[in-house]
């Protein structure tokens, strides 16, 4: 999966780039409602030696991007659903009168915490195979290619 950006900031072996949200993420609705395009920045390996003010192509691996995918959605979906079915099975284990209280709450819970686990390891994925690369030295008009 391939993008177009463009370098605001370099450190050290790496880029740090402002990219236009589309493609994968343009039309799921999830971040401010897609109702309008916005930027968002990245850090990216510096693998053309691009500088600030450079358009560079990004690229990332199809299975390190289903990978992070699978990170998070997949294991917070799974993490719901253990919590649906222990939280109501343990609900009525326990007597409770209506035991689809006690696993909405838990499934809630536990997806909330596999979110939190999932965000204070991500200093630790943000450097390894996760991270974007910046492989080639892109034309100003690519940027604005749909």
């Amino acid at each position: 999966m391939a993008e177009v950006g463009k370098v605001i900031a370099c450190e050290g072996d790496q880029v740090k780039l402002v990219l236009k949200r589309r493609e994968a993420c343009g039309k799921c609705r999830a971040c401010t409602a897609g109702l309008t395009e916005k930027e968002m920045e990245m850090k990216a390996r510096n693998l053309c030696g691009a500088s600030v003010g450079d358009n560079v192509e990004v690229f990332i691996e199809q299975t390190n991007f289903l990978k992070a995918v699978i990170i998070m959605y997949g294991i917070p979906m799974v993490m719901f659903l253990a919590g649906v079915i222990i939280g109501y099975y343990g609900g009525q284990y326990l007597g409770m009168s209506n035991p689809n209280i006690a696993a909405i709450v838990l499934g809630v819970v536990l997806t909330a915490a596999t979110y939190v686990i999932i965000h204070l390891n991500e200093d630790k994925w943000s450097n390894g195979e996760f991270l974007p690369s910046a492989v080639k030295i892109a034309s100003p008009d690519d940027e604005n290619k749909e």
